[in-house]
């Protein structure tokens, strides 16, 4: 029984809340409840706060999001905790008189009317209203007004009872966190080690241990879970909610002294109370009795923000000290006492959102470093005098007089481009807006200049292994001298052209006659060791490579420094300082750039982190981009360090919502493009917003906007050559190989495409979560169509002993080939071992040498190579990522591709092993794909995104030009199949005009 007895026969309408609540209020502020005879527990049993008070109505509305967001902004997700569940669920836990409980959003105070001790109740409220029924309710209570966000209370709880606002967006926009989840957060602030929260969520919170997956591995981090378990669906119906799925949850504060119980979305069964508290709760805190002691002194050594908090407050008490003892100083001791107090009485402004205020209140490491800015001007000394100085970035006035300030004028960048002077810096700014200006010309205007030609003309190296002396070529020196008179560089060759020779001819003369102290080789593991290690010892260059952290400390000034990519993340920090101490006075070639398309991983972070303000750079690939012009922004980010070199110069930027574009103005117009993420996705809004994907390829537009402002931004940076430029001729050509499905074959992707959950579970083990499964199934079925195109054999459906149709296409070349070297390159190791099996049968004269990433180390993989060369018609199959860079295997003149990779450039990749641009045989190249099948959706998406590549690199293709380069028949492109949804609303794949019959 609680403090009020609840009106179980007490219905007030909807329409009628809304003036009670007022009338109340009323009463209740101006003291006259009473005088009108209206008692405390009346005002219990009628006042209900404002959920369900909205006033708003969905058809005023867009879409049901922007109507439930408005929803969120009236109501701030309050809806007050029915009396029964209150009294439920403080029945579960059976709190003592002695109990600290603590309700972080305590509403009119609910849970308080079935609590034993109302003086040891605490807790925070930011509706004043609430809050003054609340007052008046329990006038013993320890209430606060105020957001939950700024509750800081120096007593620890036993309990902490909650039903905190559903569904709200808090944190920042960077770090975003859920209403509950935070609530969760505070309590565990608030509680002590081993005590309990109950809450009140709607059940979707922490229901799914897939999308959920991080919050749950916080809550773990925090709580054990005692016990969840579902209420009924209409618990708020008295607010107008019929229908709405909420849970319990009882969590316990982590301590070693206490059993560990991890988080389960499993609920249990609803049940009395006293079960709850026999089966659940009453074990739980008999252990804590048990170790109350232990527990007593843990709380006393992990109160983290206790000790924070006494660590700030010792250490401002000190320097405050310090500052009014020293007589230098002593005068500016109410200075540094105002900074101080400014902290502490600091309060979030009305018209601030949460995340503004985040972004710009006093933190206490800003108090502690003006205060310690204070104490080191003691021994400062003073001068009548006002000067420009030039800072890293910019220029200042510095006042050096006491009390002086300092005005800054502007950055170095601003007086660049308005060409205003500074005093004293003119030879300075010159020098600066010649660099910018020679930046900022494209290759085309640039001349050739006479020092580096007559350096270009006489570099050479000499193989020590065949005694071959290696030059430049006409088209690699007219290119190379354009690089060299800019800082920051990307060539973009195509595979077999000499990137290599090129980038280190552009080194030697760096080291020659600009101050690097260092030139840094960054690239891949087989880029490392089968290109630059071997080159630099064949042609006898000094050089260092770093294989272990210690390296780092034994690199000497006018070294080559060879490092893999992969290995910088693991010393990132290491390398940072290097490059420190060298002044950032190094130069690097990232060989093979494209690594570092994806903007959020490790090894684009570590690149960023390490060279983005080194002072020569150089870019080395053979495409920037393969699927999206957004992967070319971490590259151009390294190269230019979001100066203004790299501006957002476009008016306009484009994003797809619901399926429509949306034009919207460039807030950042003629400004860097931001650094890391902010900028990938303005970089993907100004030019190419909606990704290509497999499906839909038919309507999808890949045209690229703003394309005027990219290939400017292209024209300065990117040098690109194809390999007939380089070379001067044409020596390979692509074709086309398709073929039909046998009968059989049919059948097999018949019901891949119409029973695919039948046999799901035989290709695919499932998530144990059924939003995940869900979610993969598409995906799913998208990569077994392309498996059974690849080979069908290896299908548990395919009960035939014939080979595969594409599997006799490939032997019909091979015995065309009979005499001739050829190399077959697949994607998946199970198709290689297959293709092993049926060449073997096929051609038990031939030698098949065999190449796998998982079983041939890169060392042994030269090895194999070389003894191909020794056969007259050697059959070489492997997977193409395993010959994918840094081999030269220029005696194989036919190469055959069964499978398809998601991008030209990948495949690429692995056919010019063969096609180098010393190469003397014209070579043909074959992609085998299968008619009606997704080969064809993805040929066509390998097209769309080759179209957006080539502008990339400076060529304009129409389709018909694009098809003819390929060896395509456009024809094939009407059999593309598409998705759709079924009555059941699940995705299906369908054909578009064709069908299998």
């Amino acid at each position: 029984m609680g403090k009020y007895k609840r009106d179980k026969g007490l219905q007030i309408p909807m329409e009628q809340r809304q003036k009670l609540n007022a009338k109340i209020l009323y009463l209740v502020e101006n003291h006259e409840a009473e005088l009108y005879g209206i008692t405390p527990e009346d005002i219990f049993n009628v006042y209900m706060g404002n959920g369900g008070l909205h006033g708003l109505d969905r058809k005023d509305f867009q879409n049901f999001h922007a109507y439930t967001e408005a929803k969120k902004e009236i109501e701030q997700g309050q809806f007050f905790t029915p009396a029964e569940i209150c009294e439920f669920l403080v029945a579960c836990v059976k709190p003592e008189p002695k109990d600290i409980i603590y309700d972080l959003t305590y509403g009119k105070g609910d849970f308080f009317n079935y609590l034993p001790t109302e003086s040891n109740i605490y807790g925070t409220e930011i509706d004043m209203k609430a809050v003054k029924i609340a007052q008046y309710l329990y006038p013993k209570a320890n209430l606060q007004y105020g957001d939950i966000r700024q509750y800081s209370p120096v007593l620890s709880g036993d309990i902490v009872f909650g039903n905190p606002p559903f569904h709200l967006e808090w944190g920042t926009k960077e770090a975003p966190v859920s209403s509950q989840m935070y609530y969760c957060k505070k309590a565990y602030q608030v509680l002590k080690n081993g005590g309990l929260l109950v809450l009140l969520v709607s059940e979707s919170f922490l229901s799914d241990d897939f999308s959920n997956k991080g919050d749950i591995e916080e809550i773990n981090h925090m709580f054990n879970l005692i016990v969840q378990f579902s209420l009924p669906a209409d618990a708020f119906k008295e607010y107008g909610v019929t229908s709405f799925r909420t849970k319990a949850m009882i969590l316990q504060k982590k301590s070693q002294y206490v059993t560990e119980r991890p988080y389960t979305t499993e609920l249990e069964v609803l049940k009395r109370p006293q079960e709850i508290y026999q089966t659940y709760v009453l074990p739980v805190l008999q252990e804590r009795r048990k170790n109350a002691a232990n527990i007593y002194f843990e709380c006393q050594n992990t109160d983290l923000e206790a000790k924070q908090k006494q660590v700030f407050q010792e250490k401002t008490v000190k320097l405050l000290f310090d500052i009014k003892r020293n007589r230098n100083i002593a005068h500016k001791a109410g200075l540094a006492e105002a900074i101080l107090q400014k902290y502490l009485k600091q309060t979030k402004p009305e018209e601030l959102s949460w995340q503004e205020w985040e972004k710009i209140k006093i933190q206490p490491e800003d108090v502690l470093r003006k205060l310690k800015g204070i104490l080191s001007s003691a021994n400062k000394t003073y001068r009548n005098e006002i000067r420009i100085v030039k800072t890293t970035y910019g220029f200042k006035e510095k006042d050096y007089r006491e009390n002086g300030t300092d005005m800054n004028l502007g950055s170095i960048n601003s007086f660049v481009l308005s060409k205003r002077e500074v005093p004293g810096f003119e030879q300075f700014l010159k020098k600066k807006r010649r660099e910018f200006a020679l930046q900022e010309t494209s290759f085309e205007k640039m001349k050739q200049d006479d020092k580096i030609a007559e350096y270009l003309e006489n570099w050479h190296v000499t193989s020590q292994m065949t005694g071959e002396v290696k030059y430049l070529n006409a088209v690699q020196k007219k290119e190379v001298n354009k690089l060299l008179q800019k800082r920051y560089v990307a060539l973009q060759f195509s595979m077999g052209t000499g990137k290599s020779l090129c980038t280190l001819a552009m080194a030697q003369y760096r080291m020659k006659y600009n101050p690097v102290r260092n030139i840094f080789i960054v690239g891949t593991a087989l880029a490392i060791n089968n290109t630059w290690e071997e080159i630099l010892e064949d042609y006898q260059i000094d050089f260092y490579r770093i294989r272990k952290r210690e390296d780092i400390k034994r690199v000497q000034r006018g070294q080559i420094v060879l490092l893999t990519i992969n290995l910088l993340t693991e010393l990132k920090r290491e390398m940072k300082k290097l490059l420190r101490i060298r002044c950032q006075k190094v130069m690097l070639i990232f060989d093979e750039s494209d690594a570092i398309t994806n903007g959020s991983s490790k090894r684009t972070k570590a690149m960023l982190s390490v060279f983005r303000k080194c002072r020569y750079k150089v870019l080395a690939t053979g495409t920037l981009t393969r699927n999206n012009v957004v992967e070319a922004a971490p590259q151009l980010e390294l190269l230019y360090n979001n100066s203004i070199h790299y501006l957002a110069k476009n008016e306009w930027i484009y994003r797809f919502k619901n399926g429509q574009m949306e034009k919207n103005r460039n807030f950042f117009l003629n400004q860097p493009f931001p650094a890391y993420k902010r900028g990938y996705e303005l970089f993907s809004y100004s030019y190419l917003p909606k990704k290509i994907t497999v499906f839909g390829l038919e309507k999808a537009n890949q045209d690229i906007y703003n394309a005027s402002f990219l290939d400017e931004l292209l024209e300065k940076t990117v040098i690109t050559k194809n390999f007939e430029e380089v070379v001067g001729r044409k020596i390979y050509k692509i074709y086309q190989g398709t073929c039909s499905f046998s009968e059989r074959e049919k059948e097999v992707y018949r019901i891949a495409v119409k029973e695919f959950d039948k046999i799901r579970r035989k290709y695919f083990a499932a998530y144990g979560n059924a939003r995940k499964d869900s979610m993969f199934r598409i995906l799913q079925q998208l990569l077994l169509l392309l498996k059974i195109c690849a080979d069908p054999s290896l299908a548990y459906e395919y009960d035939s002993n014939e080979v595969p149709t594409k599997v006799k296409k490939a032997i019909r070349l091979l015995q065309m080939w009979k005499y001739e070297k050829v190399a077959i390159g697949v994607r998946r190791i199970e198709v290689a071992d297959s293709y092993y099996r049926y060449l073997k049968q096929a051609f038990p004269e031939r030698q098949i040498f065999y190449i796998t990433g998982d079983k041939v180390p890169c060392k042994q993989r030269q090895r194999i190579v070389e003894k191909l060369r020794k056969t007259e018609n050697g059959i070489l199959l492997s997977t193409q990522q395993s010959l994918s860079e840094s081999m030269n295997i220029d005696d194989v003149d036919k190469i055959i591709l069964p499978e398809l990779h998601y991008n030209h450039a990948a495949m690429e990749q692995y056919y010019f092993r063969f096609i180098r641009y010393t190469s003397r045989n014209f070579k043909q190249v074959v992609f085998l794909i299968y008619e009606n099948s997704i080969e064809v959706n993805l040929l066509k998406m390998i097209l769309a995104k080759e179209k957006i590549n080539l502008f990339m690199k400076n060529q304009l293709l129409e389709n018909g030009e694009l098809y003819e380069r390929f060896g395509i028949n456009p024809q094939i492109f009407s059999l593309l199949m598409t998705t759709s949804v079924d009555q059941e609303g699940k995705l299906q794949i369908q054909w578009g005009e064709q069908k299998i019959s």
